[in-house]
């Protein structure tokens, strides 16, 4: 593997001795242009170096050395959260990004990491304070930091005055970045600084050269895309990141593009659900004199890439100068560090439309002219140079010729290190070998990949024509009379069958000795009481929609109110999540309507049962 010898401390400290006075983020404190608050590469530098100073602290309190130390990083989303993250990483530090522990399910997360990477310190917003005695308590004695560093405008307000270099140490690894699925299982990735740089690289390299480009973030920073995708890759990029938090634009997604028209933003990112949002979230009225002219490059990544999304967002927003040209589809992964493969810049999506049972069964065949059962399969690109992508059949691990679905084997220098404290689930994942094979294959834009094992990713999709195409998760796919189903196709069909529907999770069960069914659980809009005849008629629509377009008559239609469908807490729907709670009973339902003695049915019409169901 190449070795990249200047890690993003030291990249840093170069752009503030040189470039000092030029603008490094811009963050939209409350959303839009008024709350805006500016750090230039300057500014940055001497705030994370206070961090950096602190974290070291008096040598006399008898505190260890920062150096090769774990620093839990809990901070509100914000230019503290970057001082703070380049403080950490200064000092020599790994940084354990997690989301502040605000609600209930975030402080069962919180704990969980805490408890899984045992941190030395805990850096947090100074509203946290309060907090931090009882979640201390909740923990195991031995697993509880040391210190809790609590920062907010007060404690950079000294930084002008404070160390006037940026320390640059590099011991690795360099970060714990946690899977976002499980809360009570997380898993940290060990990610070095040069799985940061290559990460870096490549984005650069599949992004083209640019002078005057000009970023836009709204994603969480403590998850892979927000991190290593924005704030990180501007830094090494040497562009402004205008960043707002994610509340902001869940509140008001028009946010998200009245600060493209704005700034006049030349690059962003978002997964698909974001453009669904901005699509139906945002009234005609919000979009006067809204200009998305500036965009030449939107990533679409994170979770399955939807041609209908698109092809929507596209519709409402060309009048406002949006160019679909501009879109990138990708994938990647905290485990490649982010991105495994993406839509070269200045080429056009591409799209194919393929027979469904075809693909069903594994094989990738062309739809013929006016065939009605056709899945539109978005292409995410070609692998990132110097990486290689290997489709591999997940039962005999024998490679598979393109144009046929199997598991996506990645690797290049953007793979991780393996699982934090994990052996053998590192050695299962990041290992692999393929049968038969002694690591064969070419990787992307020339030149050799060195010997190394194989990262299985658990998403499956095939080769074609020099891009990979993403099918969906391994472990989601649906197993029905032989053929292969995929539950975001059906949990599409099922949105589209009434607009009261917001989100989906489609899943497998097997009632006691019965054949494998197909459950689909769906939330509306609004919350309020239902009366039984309106939530059976939308049931019978998604019936009649998923029967129609998948061969497949769902044994079971649950509705429930919003927060129905459990997510991760980057928005992604959690199947394994829902089918547990369906199978316990423990779902979500909606409340009956007042308006009789009949009101009883309702929960028979939001829930058709299946039998019991063995595990």
């Amino acid at each position: 593997m190449e070795h990249f010898t200047i890690p993003l401390p030291e990249i840093l400290h170069r752009r503030a001795r040189e470039q000092g006075d030029r603008l490094a983020f811009r963050f939209l404190a409350d959303g839009t242009p008024e709350g805006a608050v500016d750090w230039t590469y300057g500014d940055l530098a001497r705030n994370a170096a206070v961090v950096a100073a602190e974290l070291a602290g008096p040598r006399a309190e008898g505190n260890p050395r920062p150096e090769g130390t774990r620093v839990l990083l809990a901070v509100d989303p914000g230019l503290h959260y970057v001082a703070s993250l380049f403080g950490i990483l200064a000092a020599g530090a790994t940084a354990v990004p997690s989301f502040p522990p605000a609600g209930r399910r975030a402080a069962e997360r919180f704990l969980a990491i805490v408890a899984d990477s045992a941190p030395d310190t805990v850096i947090a917003s100074a509203w946290q304070a309060a907090e931090a005695a009882e979640l201390a308590r909740r923990l195991p004695a031995d697993r509880r930091p040391r210190r809790w560093i609590f920062v907010d405008d007060a404690f950079f307000a000294d930084a002008a005055a404070g160390p006037g270099e940026l320390p640059a140490l590099s011991t690795d690894p360099a970060l714990l970045q946690y899977t976002s699925g499980s809360t009570g299982d997380p898993k940290g990735i060990v990610l070095t600084h040069d799985n940061l740089i290559s990460n870096c690289e490549v984005l650069q390299r599949n992004m083209g050269p640019d002078p005057a480009r000009i970023g836009l973030s709204w994603l969480p920073p403590y998850h892979d895309m927000g991190l290593m995708g924005t704030i990180m890759l501007a830094v090494h990029g040497g562009w402004p990141l205008v960043m707002m938090s994610p509340v902001h634009f869940v509140q008001r997604p028009v946010r998200w593009l009245r600060a493209v028209s704005e700034y006049g933003v030349t690059i962003s990112v978002a997964p698909n659900f974001a453009f669904d949002m901005c699509v139906d979230g945002v009234s005609d009225d919000e979009l006067d004199g809204l200009d998305l002219g500036s965009l030449r490059q939107l990533y679409c990544g994170a979770e399955p890439v939807l041609k209908a999304t698109l092809d929507r967002f596209r519709d409402r927003f060309a009048r406002h100068g949006y160019r679909e040209s501009a879109l990138i589809p990708c994938y990647g992964m905290a485990e490649a560090t982010l991105f495994v493969s993406g839509k070269p810049d200045g080429t056009m999506m591409r799209t194919l439309r393929l027979d469904k049972a075809a693909l069903e069964r594994g094989t990738v065949q062309d739809a013929p002219a006016g065939a009605g059962a056709v899945a539109n399969v978005v292409s995410c690109g070609a692998v990132a140079h110097g990486h290689e992508a290997l489709i591999v059949d997940a039962r005999t691990r024998r490679p598979l010729p393109d144009g046929t679905v199997g598991e996506i084997w990645v690797r290049g220098p953007n793979v991780a290190a393996g699982y934090f404290g994990r052996p053998v689930p590192t050695a299962e994942t990041f290992s692999a070998s393929p049968a038969g094979a002694d690591g064969g294959g070419a990787p992307a834009d020339g030149g050799p990949v060195a010997d190394a094992d194989y990262l299985r990713t658990g998403d499956t999709g095939f080769l074609r024509d020099g891009e990979l195409y993403v099918t969906g998760r391994l472990k989601d796919v649906i197993v029905i009379a032989g053929r292969n189903l995929y539950p975001q196709d059906i949990e599409t069909s099922a949105l589209a069958a009434h607009g009261e529907l917001r989100r989906a999770a489609a899943f497998p069960v097997r009632p006691s000795g019965g054949a494998e069914s197909l459950v689909v659980v769906a939330e509306l809009r609004r919350a309020g009481r239902r009366d039984a005849a309106e939530l059976a008629a939308i049931r019978e629509a998604v019936i009649a929609a998923v029967t129609a377009g998948h061969a497949v008559r769902p044994s079971g239609v649950h509705l429930g109110p919003p927060g129905t469908v459990p997510t991760t807490t980057s928005g992604k729907v959690r199947r394994g999540a829902a089918r547990i709670a369906y199978e316990r009973g423990t779902l979500k339902r909606l409340a009956p309507a007042r308006s009789g003695p009949d009101d009883r049915a309702a929960p028979a019409a939001a829930d058709e049962p299946v039998g019991t169901v063995s595990r």
